[in-house]
């Protein structure tokens, strides 16, 4: 074992015995834990890997480092879960099946009451409105009913929604925005089962997305999913400077 490795395994076998005693809950949060000096007496090792162990185990959340002060176990982070929004074209391209666009409808017409609050508009404002049901492999997948302020998208009752999302085309236009999501199962209008191709009543995963910019709401999106299509597949992470 040259001497990289050996450094390599005493590192690890700190790093072992720190977080043994964190998980078993014999060091709680906030308590003191022993320095770089008593590790390197402890395991035997120069005081350079008992740092990198330590600053390791800073790295990944379980310690604290406090200048002057010690080394503490870390307080429980908050962490988020976050997955990637896919085009369902590039979604569907992933799994090599075939999309096809079902276009039920789309209209420019006059906001109700409770859209205009939404998108901040007069209440005579105008909203674009399409619901297009998306197959793969001519089985539906999914059920988007959008709304978007024209501003943001003069030409949207001129774009082809068999071969263009509306997701993708507001990428290209407007990238940089913010947004929010809510998540939910319900159970789906008879006309919402009906083109999704499930008995009524059947619980569906509903993503209700509003996406905004400086200049105003631009979008709100009303998805819906059922069966094996209603999954999310993410990743857990810890939220930065917590």
């Amino acid at each position: 074992m040259d001497k990289t490795d050996r450094s390599t395994g005493l590192r690890t076998q700190i790093i072992s015995h720190v977080v043994g005693r964190i998980m078993s809950g014999e060091w709680k949060p906030g308590d003191r834990i022993p320095s770089e000096g008593a590790l390197t007496e402890m395991f035997g090792v120069s005081r350079m890997t008992a740092h990198h162990a330590l600053r390791e185990l800073a790295g990944r959340g379980f310690v604290v480092r406090r200048s002057g002060s010690g080394t503490y176990v870390a307080e429980p982070s908050a962490y988020v879960s976050e997955y990637r929004h896919l085009d369902v074209l590039e979604e569907i391209a992933t799994r090599g099946g075939h999309h096809r666009a079902e276009v039920i409808h789309r209209e420019m017409r006059s906001a109700t009451p409770e859209e205009a609050r939404a998108f901040e508009i007069d209440a005579n404002g105008s909203l674009f409105h399409a619901l297009v049901l998306h197959l793969e492999d001519e089985v539906p997948l999914e059920l988007e009913d959008r709304l978007i302020a024209p501003r943001f998208l003069p030409d949207a009752m001129e774009i082809d929604l068999t071969c263009q999302t509306l997701f993708s085309r507001l990428m290209l236009v407007r990238p940089h925005r913010e947004g929010s999501e809510v998540l939910r199962a319900v159970s789906g209008s008879p006309s919402e089962t009906k083109l999704l191709r499930v008995d009524t009543g059947t619980p569906v995963l509903e993503v209700v997305r509003r996406t905004w910019s400086t200049e105003g709401i631009v979008t709100i999106a009303r998805i819906l999913r059922a069966g094996t299509a209603a999954q999310l597949v993410g990743r857990i992470k810890t939220v930065s400077g917590q």
